[in-house]
């Protein structure tokens, strides 16, 4: 529906407002009552209302948009039409008694979220629509919500309050005590000693795989878990909720902490201390992981070494091996040394025997010895230490044979034989891999068999690993490794059609089957016709199957680009970087966005936008603070210091990146950069950071140490979305993060991925997150295609090499609502991407719902490859996609440049405040760049030059103009010139708006 239709007033509304006496009030009670029916409150002047309604009522009217200029938004006329409207659309004026009830709404249904106070203020409004109630006026309004909060706050800490121990209350106030004799080291010789854990060593992470860290990371486990928390309560709470109290806490020094209210300080220390519990829990289990995987990848890359310098290839080893059978046949009595060593020669002949002996069972076998000896003499202590600080949990009796193997593990972990006692049960089946087998079921001489105790152990922690990774085993007191029923909506039995709306999905699983089983023949058929006549893709039966492309002609230069990039040179000279930073802020005042994670602020808005400004350039160019308050007089390391812990989190920085990626959207000339804004692309890069953290892995492909950057964006190269991943993760997880967390104005139906970045599972989600995903195929050239059911499977002849089997529908009707069940939690954020992506994997292969979702995705896979194969225009598509994150991979290193583009921190939080601030930067250079390019191009001789190939190649991240080297001083009164004038009165009306929510979250605080 346009716009134009959706301020167009009925008949009825049209005879009521034509009874005004005179046109001013005609046109302002159809503008009171148009506006009051779409945002369900009043206007207070004429600038809030969009000029295209404003146009239209008028034009229904037939009379001058200009007549509303003396009309009296707050006069008695105007209370009167607004009863005149509350009779006319059936609503009612709030009482005193809606107070209570819309702040009972709120603390039930919206406050345990956490959301933001803007977001509060919808809500609110949804809930006067829903109830046909007039709201509030705006002041009352955020006043009754504000109060809503403070109570809710108030009653949620003193709950809490409540259900603390005294002598909990006491361990609080030990761990936020001053301790100046503790300087949070340890030294090699205390590992074994009780020491000291104080706030400021909670709050640091496991800086490494040493044994020393393991101990302490597990003292300060031992020492949150003495404290008796009501887990009971706090396990109710929602983690957005948590989150919010846990970066509070975060953010504080112990004398800050002291300084609250004691009800305020043991309710907010006691969630942080319940959430700090389980992250350290998930560090220790990340770090579990890392080492029982790097046991086996040292062991391997040792062999494989070993047998390259030990073993020299036999050129002619079939000519060889031909000699010798002629040479064993013709002389079957003979003796080697005069017939076979005159053919072949003792030195070859030994080299091939060596040789083949290498291929056999003999390298799995090398690999698990090696694994023992690393085992044994690296990193056993440190595992089984990290063994004895997991609380492993299982439903499944595979997993309960596995937790009793741990349990045997540990009692004879100390024993200095090398065989377990043979009077002993030990379980072998269902938890030794059969590989292992040989290596821990020992053959004596008297043919008994005993268990080797360390290969045992070996194998054990690596089926724990396996089964951890997949949550068929999980870790009670962990988040992410937590019991996977916590992951799912408790509520989706009660609520199970909410879920599906939300998902967009059918509840009867026929009606979800039918279309999919119907497009699934229809674009095999559409294939299978095509391919005949196709002279780009060839099917032959090569390898059992194979697909040939024929790459399509490279695509004609842009003409104009060059003319285009120089012309904006010419016109707006060079731009420093912190200029383009402060524009952005100037223009949509992202910086009143972010509030201090304390309870209030004193810092006067000039000075912190001044400061906040600062931080922001000095993280996302990696410089430093600094390196940024040397240049700049007024002010000083310290208080950029200050600014960074309380106000620059990854959560403020993503809301205002919101702000603006939605601001490019909404400002963006259709006739430059089209209409789509549905389409991202999707890649990662690497970078290098400080690696004393569990983060930072070796890259395999690109050689080094460090983390992967993943990207989301769009085809003019607006990245929408950032965040941080190990090397060694799933892009499909990271891939959907994206698409379920970016919060903006894009509808993200179209994914273009490499092939890292797909898989049959991910097909399977994105048909249930109803998303169509399309991967640039690495290996094209070995897929294989699924049909509905054997009785089709004649009608695709021409396909026959490359089809495999029929879709699996009843298993898909068998676990359908599992499926989507499993899909609501990601959708609602109960359960992470990652962890999804890792539950459901082939190790997990025999789970019900893995098995229908990869059904599911057979058949959209299927259905993507007949459209790719088809189409040569979606081939090109792809690939242009793929392209457009090239070109942002390569503006991080003019951006990040900062320590040679190194992430020089330990800490995880700052690691990825770091991405999302080169973002942010990435983002305000897309802004200003559209500015320009929108303002150049509406010159009459830029008017119809660019071609479809110019537009193709418009590069919003364009930088030849741009500086971002030298001093960075930042100065508020200067200004580029360069204003949106683009933006309509509806746009200026929304930055009124958020700074009047901010004056008040203000007032709020010091109130607080």
């Amino acid at each position: 529906m346009s716009n134009d239709s959706l301020y167009n007033l009925t008949d009825d509304e049209l005879t009521l407002a034509k009874t005004k006496n005179s046109d001013k009030n005609k046109l302002g009670f159809s503008l009171l009552l148009k506006y009051f029916q779409l945002e369900n409150h009043y206007p207070k002047h004429i600038k809030f209302i969009d000029p295209l309604m404003l146009n239209t009522i008028a034009n229904q009217l037939n009379m001058a948009p200009s007549i509303i200029d003396n009309f009296d938004w707050e006069g008695r006329s105007t209370e009167r039409f607004r009863k005149e409207i509350r009779e006319f659309i059936g609503y009612r004026e709030a009482t005193l008694n809606d107070i209570h009830d819309l702040k009972s709404w709120l603390t039930k249904n919206v406050l345990p979220n956490a959301i933001k106070r803007s977001q509060q203020i919808e809500y609110s409004y949804n809930y006067f629509r829903e109830n046909k109630i007039e709201p509030f006026t705006s002041t009352e309004l955020e006043r009754y919500v504000r109060s809503a909060h403070h109570e809710f706050e108030q009653k949620l800490f003193e709950n809490i309050y409540n259900n603390l121990p005294d002598d909990t209350k006491s361990q609080i106030d030990a761990l936020l005590a001053v301790d100046n004799d503790d300087d949070g080291d340890i030294d090699d010789n205390e590992i074994e000693n009780e020491i000291k854990i104080k706030f400021k060593h909670i709050k640091i992470d496991i800086p490494g795989v040493k044994l020393k860290n393991v101990y302490r990371a597990i003292q300060k486990i031992d020492c949150l878990k003495k404290l008796d928390l009501p887990i009971e309560l706090l396990s109710v709470l929602s983690i957005k909720l948590i989150r919010k109290y846990y970066t509070r806490v975060m953010a504080e020094r112990p004398y800050n902490m002291r300084e609250y209210k004691s009800q305020t300080r043991y309710a907010l220390f006691s969630l942080f201390c319940y959430f700090r519990s389980q992250l350290l829990t998930d560090s220790l289990a990340d770090l579990f992981m890392k080492l029982t995987h790097q046991i086996q990848t040292k062991a391997e890359s040792f062999i494989d070494k070993k047998i390259l310098s030990d073993v020299k290839c036999v050129n002619g080893k079939f000519d060889i091996l031909y000699k010798l059978s002629i040479s064993a046949l013709e002389n079957p009595t003979g003796i080697i040394q005069e017939k076979i060593y005159p053919e072949v020669g003792q030195e070859t002949l030994s080299n091939l025997v060596r040789e083949l002996y290498f291929k056999g069972k003999w390298y799995q076998t090398q690999v698990h010895i090696k694994m023992h000896s690393l085992y044994s003499h690296a990193h056993r202590k440190t595992l089984l230490t990290l063994l004895d600080a997991f609380s492993l949990k299982a439903s499944l009796s595979d997993s309960m044979l596995l937790l009793e193997a741990i349990k045997i593990v540990k009692i004879y972990s100390d024993s200095a034989s090398e065989y377990y006692p043979s009077d002993i049960n030990i379980p072998v089946k269902n938890v030794i891999p059969n590989e292992w087998h040989s290596l821990v079921i020992i053959k004596t001489e008297n043919g008994t068999q005993q268990i080797n105790r360390i290969n045992y152990e070996i194998s054990v922690l690596q089926e724990l690993k396996r089964q951890l990774n997949c949550k068929m085993i999980w870790i009670d007191g962990a988040f992410r490794y937590r019991n996977p029923e916590h992951d799912l909506p408790r509520d989706f039995n009660n609520n199970r059609e909410y879920y599906y709306n939300l998902l967009g999905l059918p509840l009867n699983v026929n009606e979800f089957i039918a279309p999919r089983k119907m497009d699934l023949h229809t674009n095999l058929k559409a294939l299978n016709d095509n391919i005949p006549h196709n002279d780009k893709v060839e099917i032959t039966n090569k390898d059992g199957g194979h697909i040939k492309i024929t790459p399509y002609d490279p695509q004609a230069e842009p003409a104009n680009i060059k003319k285009l990039h120089q012309a904006i040179k010419n016109e707006y000279g060079t731009i420093n970087l912190i200029d383009m930073l402060k524009e952005s802020d100037l223009q949509i005042e992202f910086t009143n966005l972010m509030q201090s994670v304390a309870s209030r602020e004193s810092i006067p808005r000039e000075i912190l936008q001044f400061r906040i400004l600062l931080c922001l350039y000095a993280l996302g160019t990696n410089t430093g603070l600094k390196c940024v308050s040397s240049a700049n007089e007024s002010v000083n390391y310290d208080d950029l210091r200050y600014v960074k812990r309380r106000y620059i989190t990854v959560e403020n920085v993503r809301l205002i990146l919101v702000e603006i990626i939605n601001k490019i959207i909404e400002m963006r000339d259709p006739r430059i950069w089209g209409t789509a804004t549905t389409s991202v692309a999707c890649d990662s890069k690497k970078i290098s950071v400080w690696d004393q953290n569990l983060m930072v892995e070796w890259h395999a492909r690109y050689k080094g140490r460090g983390v992967m950057v993943y990207w989301h964006v769009d085809e003019n190269a607006l990245c929408v979305y950032a965040q941080l991943k190990t090397c060694s993760s799933s892009e499909v997880g990271a891939m959907l993060k994206g698409i379920l967390q970016h919060c903006t104005n894009m509808d993200m139906n179209q994914i273009y991925t490499d092939t890292h970045g797909q898989s049959t599972l991910a097909f399977g989600v994105s048909e249930l997150l109803n998303f169509d995903l399309l991967p640039r195929l690495k290996n094209i050239y070995s897929q294989k295609l699924y049909y509905p059911s054997s009785s089709h499977k004649a009608e695709y002849d021409n396909l026959s090499f490359i089809l495999k089997e029929p879709i699996n529908w009843k298993l898909i009707e068998n676990y359908y609502d599992e499926a989507v069940k499993h899909i609501a939690a990601l959708k609602i954020g109960t359960m992470e991407s990652d962890v999804f992506v890792k539950r459901f994997s082939k190790d997990n292969y025999q789970h019900p719902v893995y098995r229908a979702i990869i059904e599911i995705g057979k058949a959209s896979k299927t259905i993507f490859l007949c459209r790719y194969l088809i189409s040569e225009e979606l081939r090109i598509e792809i690939h242009e996609a793929q392209n457009v994150v090239e070109r942002l991979n390569s503006i991080m290193g003019f951006i990040f440049y900062g320590k040679l583009g190194e992430i020089s921190t330990n800490v995880k939080e700052y690691q990825e405040l770091g991405i999302v601030c080169l973002h942010l930067l990435q983002a305000c250079m897309a802004y200003v760049n559209t500015l320009i390019f929108q303002k150049v191009l509406s010159r009459p001789e830029w008017q119809n030059t660019l071609t479809p190939e110019d537009k193709r190649a418009l590069n919003v991240l364009f930088h030849s103009h741009i500086n971002p080297y030298g001093l960075f001083p930042l100065d508020l009164s200067k200004r580029l010139g360069i204003m949106a004038d683009t933006l309509e009165a509806g746009d200026q009306i929304k930055g009124e708006t958020v700074r009047e929510e901010v004056v008040v979250s203000q007032n709020e605080e010091e109130a607080a």
